[in-house]
């Protein structure tokens, strides 16, 4: 008998995963990792199973069946649009009811949520909008209008599916009268008719950008939700919140997984920041470039062009998210920079040294983050459900990958780091020889992780205790969303395209 009570506890405490379909951000229960999958290793970016011209978005692909679904805006539209898997041929595109669009980050996209896919039903989320339901031939079944969250960059979290219901999160910087407590709260709809099933507010939330995590463990089934400063629980099937974990910074972005029946939750400190203690030098090689007199100084009268103080130094030089936003108006601007270079110029004389620029570096605020919290914890379980915490070669938007003892995590520069998932002692820390920004969150297949950065290079390695690359292949166009898998075929969305790798085709 105890035998099998054994057997039983480690079946709900294991992630659930589907051995066939990749039907949400991530794949399944947002895991990364294709069971059953065998994808091609060797990619020919020359000679794809096919290729297909895609409207511009950051919606990762989903799958059920023969069809291929995402979302994307044409003309200041919203749209969902439908693959055949087999060939590529585009299916169908709807509409969303015309809608004013939101304020997004320049890097961001109107259409960055994914979509949920079920046997019969795809479930589409846009901030400016709200839910839409398609069957799978692209007959709108409802709608359902949702307040625009009020964010720092634009909404991005995407809806996930626990039995009947789809589950959102919708944090907002918006307060509520008279008070400093958010409007932010995680809503679930019925999936039969878009009707609001609860509501649970949020109130010490503000705008947040990651996807949550159902945990099954002996207990029962909870909601995973990483937001700004903390991680939260909620029961389910009811919403009731149950736990939480302080610690994260400001801006919280990558999903959080389970493994080992643990849930693993990560964030680099505000600004990107990956590691505890941040070297100044690649951000003084950053602003000294702008050094043109070559006296080895910074003046105030060198700060122009591109300028502005680095928050990501491996980013080119003008890309949207290399340093602090400034304002487009040059009086306006021209303040802001003389504030950023008094900030510094300490002893007034005139000049940035590298001496004085690396005794006054401050980046960020928080700490980078990776933790792994033990279930059944009630109330702020910071100080006693935390299994382990390990804060180096921590990524700002890639969510980490778990999978067979180890959790890998992928960050901005190529920097792929690898620690033990049931002790959080590190593997390895190493350069992939993919440098650039990392959006893209790694997924695996048959042992191997795939791994694409901004710039479009996709790197295959072993997944291991030790860095082993397999095979690199770089896509002539930029890769900013995670890539899915089904049995056979890779689908990578780039900016431009939607490309599919199927071995031995």
């Amino acid at each position: 008998m105890r035998y099998w009570i054994g057997i039983l506890i480690l079946l709900l405490v294991a992630p659930i995963v589907s051995t066939a379909e990749w039907n949400q951000f991530r794949g399944p229960n947002g895991s990364g990792v294709a069971v059953n999958s065998k994808p091609p290793v060797n990619l020919d970016p020359s000679r794809p199973t096919w290729k297909v011209a895609v409207p511009v978005g950051h919606s990762s692909p989903v799958l059920w069946g023969g069809k291929l679904f995402l979302t994307g805006v044409v003309d200041s539209r919203l749209v969902t649009l439908a693959f055949d898997k087999a060939t590529g041929k585009r299916l169908w595109q709807r509409q969303a009811p015309e809608a004013q669009l939101e304020r997004v980050h320049q890097a961001s996209s109107h259409a960055a949520p994914t979509p949920v896919v079920d046997k019969g039903r795809v479930y589409v989320y846009f901030g400016s909008f709200g839910m839409l339901c398609y069957d799978h031939d692209g007959r709108e079944l409802w709608q359902k209008k949702l307040p625009v969250p009020r964010t720092l960059y634009g909404t991005s979290s995407s809806p996930v599916e626990y039995e009947k219901l789809i589950i959102l999160v919708l944090d907002d910087d918006n307060n509520l009268p008279r008070s400093r407590l958010s409007r932010s709260k995680v809503i679930a709809i019925n999936k039969a008719n878009g009707d609001t099933k609860w509501e649970t507010q949020r109130p010490f939330h503000r705008s947040g950008w990651s996807t949550p995590v159902i945990l099954r463990h002996s207990e029962g089934a909870e909601l995973v939700v990483l937001g700004n400063g903390r991680l939260c629980g909620y029961a389910l099937p009811g919403g009731r919140e149950l736990w939480h974990v302080t610690g994260f910074s400001r801006e919280t972005i990558s999903a959080p997984v389970v493994a080992n029946g643990m849930v693993l939750a990560s964030a680099s400190r505000r600004g990107g920041g990956g590691n505890d203690k941040v070297d100044p030098e690649p951000f003084w090689k950053s602003v000294i470039h702008f050094d043109q007199n070559k006296d080895g100084k910074l003046q105030r009268k060198e700060m122009t062009g591109h300028f502005t103080f680095p928050f990501r130094p491996e980013l080119p030089y003008g890309h949207p998210g290399y340093g602090m936003p400034l304002p487009k108006d040059p009086p306006q601007r021209a303040r802001r920079l003389d504030g950023i270079f008094g900030w510094l110029d300490k002893n007034r004389d005139g000049d940035w040294t590298r001496e004085e620029f690396k005794a006054n570096f401050s980046h960020g605020n928080g700490k980078p983050l990776l933790i792994a919290v033990k279930p059944g914890g009630r109330g702020d379980i910071t100080s006693t459900h935390l299994a382990w915490e390990h804060n180096r070669g921590i990524p700002e938007i890639p969510s980490p990958l778990a999978h067979e003892g180890r959790v890998f995590m992928v960050r901005s520069g190529g920097i792929l780091t690898a620690v033990n998932a049931t002790s959080g002692k590190p593997l390895y820390s190493e350069r992939l020889g993919a440098s650039g920004q990392y959006s893209a969150s790694p997924i695996l297949a048959n042992g191997h992780l795939y791994l694409a950065s901004e710039p479009g290079q996709i790197t295959v390695v072993k997944a291991g205790d030790e860095l082993e690359v397999v095979h690199q292949a770089r896509l002539n166009d930029f890769i900013y969303v995670s890539p899915a898998f089904d049995t056979d075929t890779l689908y990578v969305r780039s900016a431009k395209f939607l490309w599919a790798f199927r071995k031995g085709k």
